[in-house]
């Protein structure tokens, strides 16, 4: 698994071993990228992203590497919510993201509260 455009292209990404976690997959995310930014390349600079049930953090991070300013990675699971951080750390990632370590249906209400609004929002 890897990154497909962007900052980050080609850099690999982790996973978990097992079945437990299934990731996006590379052309997928392909795909949906490529549709979103349809003959505009520049079409995700400084948007915000939900990354929900991130897994391995894939989806957000491909957001990142294209432009994204700010990604927030929801995962109750805490190996999963792990390995995005490690996946993160592996890009050299420091800013422009958050985990949260939490249910979705817990974590939603508690970001409304906070006032953060989403452009993208990616449930998988």
């Amino acid at each position: 698994m890897r990154v497909i455009a962007g900052k980050y292209r080609s850099r690999p990404l982790a996973s978990l071993r097992g079945l437990d976690l299934r990731p996006t997959a590379d052309r997928v995310r392909e795909t949906l990228f490529n549709v979103l930014t349809a003959g505009n390349p520049g079409a995700l600079e400084g948007t915000v992203w939900l990354d929900l049930y991130a897994g391995t953090g894939a989806v957000g991070i491909e957001a990142l590497s294209r432009g994204a300013s700010k990604v927030y990675f929801v995962e109750s699971s805490a190996g999963a919510a792990d390995l995005v951080q490690t996946n993160l750390r592996s890009l050299e990632v420091k800013t422009g993201f958050d985990v949260i370590k939490r249910d979705v249906a817990r974590a939603l209400p508690k970001l409304e509260t906070l006032g953060i609004t989403a452009d993208f929002i990616f449930l998988d």
